[in-house]
């Protein structure tokens, strides 16, 4: 088995954008309203069962990294988008808590980040001993916890 994708409901995708394409220059492959009229995504039906809801509508983004990473980011507009209370995103909770990246440069990345204008979760990156690495998380607009990791020596 090989890992595919990570989707991640949005509330607002051109914040989501500004992090995910403009600071970690990930390519926008397909943006899209689904279901599409042609049917080629998805059908109504098909949507419909998937989300629940009777006239589901989203908008959906494919993102690809310069090194393979794929993400699907979701902006449903039928059913409404909620937030997810920020303490719910964090550790103590089930479910994915974050989504890592493995990084090149992660002391500049770190800066990047910051300079950006998300939160890191702590005030600086972290070592993995036992590993011989480096690390640190930081927020996207919603308040998912992201993951840089550089494995260093």
């Amino acid at each position: 088995m090989k890992f595919h994708h990570m989707c991640l409901i949005v509330s607002n995708m051109d914040e989501s954008l500004k992090l995910f394409r403009d600071v970690l220059g990930f390519t926008v492959y397909q943006d899209l309203i689904i279901p599409d009229a042609a049917g080629d995504f998805f059908a109504q039906q098909t949507l419909d069962d998937i989300f629940h809801v009777k006239g589901s509508k989203s908008r959906m983004v494919i993102a690809v990294s310069d090194e393979g990473a794929m993400l699907e980011l979701q902006q449903p507009e039928v059913p409404k988008v909620q937030a997810v209370p920020k303490e719910h995103l964090r550790y103590g909770y089930v479910g994915i808590s974050e989504i890592a990246f493995s990084v090149k440069n992660i002391d500049a990345w770190f800066e990047k980040i910051k300079a950006a204008g998300y939160e890191p979760q702590t005030n600086y990156i972290w070592g993995v001993s036992a590993t011989k690495a480096k690390s640190f998380l930081f927020y996207d607009p919603d308040g998912s916890m992201l993951q840089f990791y550089e494995t260093v020596g």
